[in-house]
């Protein structure tokens, strides 16, 4: 895989992501064959992302990112209150989130199509079976839809990410590379936290220039 490091794209170096697909009824019953010889713990519960409860949902979505490999810049509390919620799941773990993924479905003319832009636990709450539960939660949501096939881009370095979702269907259909530039030299460079941000159309912060973005 390309690294960061080595790859550039004319003057800029960029970050280079995998593009990955799956259907969407195929991914459903890998999540439901999962759990088939397992229960999931009466303490784990995925529900969809209260307004209320925002606060603690930038709690951790910035705990999940700033361990992973991903390129991250920190989500605030004013950004997060533009989110629309209605694709965002939570795994409440004893009644605190341990971790959350975010959908969005997409209609273009003929065609509907699912995304998902984020998935994130807690590194103290894995291998409990959340990200799973979550995952299904998420296909359930997307059949709902009408949703037929499932995206996400998964960053090449985080191959624990990758693997999970593997898992669960996906297959690579192909990369993206993107230039690593500032606000400042590029006023439209990808968004804080990823394409979770991009949604709201909302630009990096000032002085924000540094962080992980995408």
């Amino acid at each position: 895989m390309a690294s960061e490091e080595s790859e550039t794209s004319g003057s800029k170096t960029t970050r280079s992501y995998t593009i990955m697909k799956a259907d969407t009824q195929e991914a459903l019953e890998l999540a439901k064959k999962w759990w088939s010889n397992r229960s999931v713990p009466s303490y784990v519960s995925v529900r969809r992302l209260d307004k209320e409860r925002l606060t603690e949902f930038v709690e951790v979505y910035n705990r999940c990112f700033i361990a992973s490999p991903d390129p991250f810049c920190p989500l605030t509390n004013e950004q997060a209150a533009h989110l629309d919620t209605e694709g965002i799941f939570i795994a409440d773990l004893w009644g605190q989130i341990a971790g959350f993924i975010a959908c969005f479905v997409e209609r273009r003319q003929m065609s509907v199509f699912g995304e998902i832009t984020g998935i994130g636990v807690l590194p103290s709450r894995r291998r409990r079976g959340i990200a799973t539960a979550l995952i299904q939660r998420a296909v359930e949501y997307f059949l709902a839809a009408g949703v037929d096939e499932v995206y996400c881009e998964v960053y090449e370095k985080n191959i624990p990410s990758q693997m999970l979702i593997l898992a669960y269907g996906f297959k690579e259909v192909g990369r993206r590379s993107v230039p690593i530039v500032s606000s400042l030299e590029d006023p439209e460079t990808d968004l804080p936290g990823g394409k979770i941000m991009r949604r709201l159309g909302l630009r990096p912060r000032p002085g924000c220039e540094g962080c992980r973005d995408l």
